[in-house]
């Protein structure tokens, strides 16, 4: 099971957050719409994934090159198309909001285009919500594309993360419900997490 922390920032160097070895995946958001947008980020060791939403094709690029990204995330509206303009050595990912079965229908366009899907939950705006979406829905995702667990996730969720039984669930998602404050993790509860998590 992947671990991604979502909504880091430059505060975070000297938490030892970015020490965490159990930590496969920093996220960073380069949306000013978000209470944890950041605008660079530290060097780190660690694996960096830049959070966009429907930017353009120029900011992406210049950000995966200025940032040494690795991962580059679709969370907005972002089509097919704009997607496969993105000519860059990184991995891509898009995240969906989840509300409904039917909502895992929009992934198919996307299959073959992203390196793996992220499922969100559904709200007006783009992530954010700290809430949790009905995981037995997962049930219905039906297709082949690898994907990441998002959406309010919080340390009482150790034991239903550990019976979900999906092929293609391959890491999850950890964002506000681990935070002292927006961009501030709190790293003595993420690593308390992990350590239940995968004893």
């Amino acid at each position: 099971m992947k671990i991604k922390i979502c909504g880091c920032s430059s505060e975070q160097f000297y938490s030892g957050l970015f020490d965490l070895d159990k930590v496969d995946y920093f996220g960073f958001i380069f949306y000013p719409g978000s209470p944890r947008y950041v605008s660079q980020t530290p060097k780190i060791s660690g694996k960096k994934v830049g959070v966009f939403v429907n930017a353009t094709q120029e900011f992406i690029l210049e950000k995966i090159q200025k940032e040494s990204l690795d991962v580059i995330q679709f969370h907005g509206t972002e089509s097919p198309a704009d997607i496969r303009k993105i000519k860059a050595n990184v991995m891509k990912w898009k995240a969906f909001g989840i509300q409904n079965s039917g909502d895992f229908e929009q992934c198919k366009a996307y299959e073959g285009i992203v390196d793996a899907f992220l499922f969100d939950t559904k709200s007006p705006q783009f992530g954010g919500t700290s809430k949790v979406f009905n995981w037995e829905l997962l049930d219905e995702y039906k297709g082949e594309m690898p994907f990441f667990l998002s959406g309010g996730i919080s340390k009482e969720h150790v034991d239903r993360l550990k019976k979900i039984d999906h092929p293609q669930l391959i890491g999850i998602d950890l964002n506000s419900r681990f935070e002292i404050a927006p961009k501030q993790k709190d790293v003595p509860l993420i690593e308390s997490f992990i350590k239940q998590l995968k004893k």
